[in-house]
């Protein structure tokens, strides 16, 4: 009986045994974790690649500013080949402390304005500059109209305060250096104040529009007009190569002109100015403030005579 017994235990036991090893064989061992390596490319042929279908020009120049080369878009760019610019001199600045704007070709006789950044390299134990050359006429060209319009009187179309201020200090600065003279206008719309307060402010409006008009037909190609107030106007002209007096011509000039203008007009709508004008020469040290105070003294003198002799 104790035989059986004990038999009957082993068997139990065993059985035991096989079940915790399947029970075992089931639990899942983890997963052999796959390589996370990188697959090998080849950097050299990666780094041409790239060089060769950058939308940007790039050009390696030498420490003597000869070109070593130059990737498609840069001969796009230039207008040129690799075998016709690579060993001649690259022509354009090169400047490693900031970037800088530059035209660098005409095509269809519009110009082409480029942005250059230079970067400093070493092959191998030889110093080269990296030049990248990137195509900004349409940004240039943008910003041109927008630095226009914010120079331009809206409703002359006449240059604006600040616009006449800066494109005249630009004309002096120019005239100094080439020994020019010019002549300084300063115009006042004569009773505009009674205009607006008798026909309106639209009305006042078209005496202005129509004195700018009157004022383009009056003055040459270069010279500089601007609204520098309400109602009152600069010039900026430059004296003629003969012997004439420029300030007397275009005086004289403007009231023709003035006389050709009003001849049209009902007595209630017709203009007049008053004029002021000073004098430049390159001797002259009076700076462009000096010149516009000088012809506003003398446009008021010419205004105080007029209520003088009503």
């Amino acid at each position: 009986m104790a035989a059986r017994v004990n038999a009957k235990k082993k068997t139990v036991a065993k059985r035991k045994t096989v079940a915790k090893r399947k029970s075992a064989a089931k639990v899942k061992r983890p997963a052999k974790k796959k390589s996370s390596k990188p697959v090998e490319l080849n950097m050299g042929g990666m780094k041409e690649l790239l060089v060769e279908t950058s939308p940007d020009g790039i050009v390696a120049v030498d420490r003597k500013g000869v070109v070593r080369y130059l990737n498609a878009a840069a001969q796009k760019l230039l207008h040129t080949k690799s075998a016709e610019m690579v060993g001649q001199k690259f022509g354009l600045p090169i400047d490693t402390n900031r970037p800088q704007e530059v035209s660098i070709a005409e095509s269809d006789h519009q110009e082409i304005v480029a942005e250059i950044r230079t970067t400093e390299a070493k092959l191998g134990r030889e110093k080269i500059y990296v030049v990248s050359l990137r195509d900004i006429t349409e940004r240039a060209k943008m910003e041109a109209q927008l630095r226009a319009l914010s120079d331009v009187d809206p409703l002359t179309g006449l240059l604006n305060r600040r616009g006449f201020l800066d494109a005249s200090q630009r004309q002096l600065n120019l005239a100094k250096r080439q020994k020019w003279g010019m002549s300084l206008f300063f115009l006042d719309l004569d009773g505009l104040k009674w205009i607006n307060d008798e026909y309106g402010h639209l009305e006042g409006d078209q005496a202005l529009i129509e004195t700018g008009a009157i004022l383009r037909k009056t003055v040459r190609g270069p010279d500089l007009i601007g609204r520098y107030a309400g109602d009152e106007v600069t010039i900026l002209a430059f004296e003629g190569t003969d012997d004439l007096d420029a300030g007397d011509k275009i005086t004289t000039r403007l009231r023709e002109n003035l006389d050709v203008h009003n001849a049209r007009k009902r007595a209630g709508r017709k203009i007049s100015f008053s004029i002021g004008v000073s004098k430049f020469d390159s001797d002259n040290t009076a700076s462009l403030e000096n010149l516009i105070d000088d012809a506003d003294y003398r446009m008021y003198e010419e205004k105080r005579q007029k209520r003088r002799t009503r």
